[in-house]
């Protein structure tokens, strides 16, 4: 049977005008009806309201809206509001999907409002593809195992530091294979981040939802040099994603030059994800975590340094430039940190020029090992 479209619902916040008069709402309207499998699209002056909240639950029902993205504020700030206001219309609180224009776009790219406006639409473009990938949830996320592809190699169990993964053995067939404890699971991802046979995922930060970002970020990119420099950044709930807030809330002004994801832990951050970016055509890639003994989940940033460190030789052996890509650390109370890193990293990438990869032609385009004409690298895992 054939799974029903996806009914999006998109609302934007003008946040009392301190967003729309920063962003061209208008122009971001227009580009939201383009987007597939949007089905309305509304801007409130305050999406935190009652009355906003009452006219979203008639409009979900008047529309058949079956998720929802929100252009407003950080989804550290209203995001649990929000998704009861979407409970409150029928939808699952899981299938809201926020795009942070508040802090991470209008409040720090201020005195450009064009290209605060285009961001705006990536960023959008991005939440969008994302919210086609969540599925509706009865328990708060985590960790899970695709049983079919467990080899029973047991690093998961010794990367989690809680104790949420054991070994257990089939008595018919002997097999090992792996099983989390929900109750002890605090959803970091790194297990799945270092399972090597994409045997683990989770809910709420899966490889469908995040790669969905990447991809509908990188759509285009290897066709044309422009817009450049392309720049992802991925940042951790707990650290270095609320100084990115923090710097919108101090009105630090930054080059609007990258777009960011956010990530339960920057050990939840796959090695896979950064070859995907670079090999569809992205300019430079930058993950940051929190610093050394700071990290919520006590230890995710250590797993994060060794094993990008083994990336960035990774990097090399295939044919990329590895200064395209770079770990950093800041906490939540340094926007001043996140600034200059994220300002270093892009100064870094406009010296380094556009990624080689990205040409007008197949023929000004090299091939390596991850990338053979247009179609890029992909984990088994990614393939549906």
């Amino acid at each position: 049977m054939e799974a029903m479209k996806p009914r999006i619902g998109v609302f934007f916040c003008d946040c009392g005008e301190t967003v729309g008069g920063l962003i061209d709402f208008d122009r971001l309207e227009k580009f939201a009806v383009t987007l597939e499998d949007v089905e309305y699209v509304e801007s409130n002056r305050f999406m935190c309201s009652a009355d906003a909240a009452g006219r979203m639950n008639q409009l979900t029902k008047k529309y058949k809206l079956d998720r929802l993205v929100i252009g407003a504020c950080s989804p550290r700030v209203y995001g649990d509001e929000f998704r009861k206001a979407a409970e409150n219309t029928g939808i699952n609180p899981y299938m809201v999907e926020i795009a942070n224009l508040r802090e991470q776009v209008a409040w720090i790219h201020s005195t450009d409002r064009d290209e605060a406006t285009a961001k705006a639409e990536d960023m959008l473009s991005m939440a969008v593809a994302r919210s086609k990938q969540l599925r509706p949830l009865t328990r708060p996320p985590g960790a899970f195992v695709i049983e079919d592809r467990c080899s029973g190699c047991g690093i998961c169990a010794s990367t989690c530091r809680h104790g949420a993964i054991v070994l257990r053995e089939d008595p018919w067939t002997g097999k090992r294979v792996a099983q989390v404890d929900r109750a002890e699971c605090l959803a970091c991802g790194a297990c799945v981040a270092a399972c090597p046979s994409a045997a683990m995922d989770m809910e709420g930060f899966s490889n469908e939802e995040m790669t969905a970002e990447i991809d509908a970020f990188t759509e285009g990119l290897l066709e044309s040099k422009e817009p450049f420099p392309a720049i992802l950044v991925f940042a951790c709930n707990w650290c270095s994603y609320p100084a990115a807030d923090f710097a919108g809330l101090k009105r630090m002004q930054m080059e609007p030059k990258f777009r960011v994801i956010r990530t339960p832990c920057s050990a939840r951050v796959d090695p896979e994800w950064i070859l995907r970016a670079l090999s569809r055509g992205v300019d430079g890639v930058l993950v940051l975590g929190g610093k050394e003994g700071h990290c919520h989940y006590e230890g995710g940033n250590v797993k994060t340094k060794t094993r990008m460190a083994l990336l960035s030789k990774v990097l090399r052996q295939v044919g990329y430039d590895a200064d395209r890509f770079h770990v950093d650390w800041v906490n939540s109370d340094e926007p001043e940190v996140f600034r200059d890193i994220v300002n270093n990293f892009i100064e870094r990438i406009e010296k380094l020029g556009p990624n080689p990869i990205r040409a007008p032609s197949n023929e000004e385009r090299p091939t390596s090992a991850l990338h053979h004409g247009k179609d890029e690298y992909k984990h088994p895992s990614y393939r549906r």
